[in-house]
């Protein structure tokens, strides 16, 4: 055998013996694709699918077989049940909503898990984010889909009066620092919400449930957090970034960010 051929089977044999040392269960886009049509799925979380795009999502996460999933601020689980079918009965799905989420969670997430309907949930009701009883670095991926800008809504105006819904926001260094030290070393944490206009800082979470997106990005740079890709299946270049996420002709076709974190090497 001559040096060339020495080399080349040197090299090929690392390269299996590295494959076979480094195992994925990471699911296949059509994988998961399959799962949104699965028979046990409310109708109207199908009728969601096409402005929501779960099967992009979820691939850009990485979402694999058997994974620890910690959904922030589940609201009424959309996304819970789907992480739910995706990990499988080897894995886990935290389903988290603090004390201000839980007012329009507690309805629609307690239907969903009903009867232990969804037996790899564990749901965190009422919980803050700083209170999650979650094992450090237990979690493969922390998700939170439209809500992170909730971490600053402390108020609504309804018939021209101002309706408290919290006292003051929640403090972002302390919950990032609790996400963090959940979070597998090589875990990562994807982040969607509705895009804000440029410099709109806190009055927007609170005016029309928006956030400027660098505030998300500084926010999570300075939490020890590397922005490692991003994803465009949810952005539309027709939203002016003004208009209130839940008016009638804007609701459900927002411009949308999706943000993918991993922690930072240094």
């Amino acid at each position: 055998m001559n040096i060339f051929s020495t080399c080349l089977v040197a090299v090929l044999t690392c390269f299996s013996l590295q494959s076979v040392a480094e195992p994925t269960n990471e699911l296949e886009h059509n994988t998961l694709a399959k799962l949104l049509l699965d028979v046990s799925r409310n109708k109207a979380d199908a009728e969601r699918d096409e402005a929501r795009k779960p099967a992009d999502v979820m691939y850009f996460a990485e979402i694999s077989s058997g994974d620890h999933v910690l959904d922030l601020f589940a609201g009424g689980g959309w996304y819970t049940e789907l992480f739910s079918l995706a990990v499988g009965q080897k894995g886990k799905v935290y389903a988290q909503n603090d004390n201000v989420i839980w007012q329009f969670a507690e309805k629609g997430i307690t239907e969903r898990t009903r009867n232990n309907r969804l037996a790899n949930v564990e749901r965190l009701d009422r919980v803050e984010i700083v209170d999650m009883k979650v094992e450090n670095k237990s979690v493969d991926l922390v998700f939170t889909a439209l809500n992170y800008h909730d971490l600053f809504f402390t108020h609504s105006i309804q018939d021209g009066k101002v309706i408290k819904i919290r006292e003051k926001p929640v403090d972002h260094h302390t919950a990032l620092a609790k996400i963090k030290s959940v979070l597998k070393d090589d875990g990562i944490f994807v982040i969607i919400d509705h895009a804000g206009v440029a410099g709109s800082g806190y009055n927007a979470p609170n005016d029309v449930h928006r956030i400027d997106p660098d505030i998300v990005k500084y926010q999570m740079k300075e939490a020890g957090f590397t922005l490692i890709e991003e994803a465009f299946y949810l952005r539309n270049e027709n939203d002016d970034l003004s208009s209130h996420v839940f008016a009638k002709d804007v609701r459900g076709t927002t411009d949308r960010f999706v943000y993918k974190f991993a922690k930072s090497k240094v």
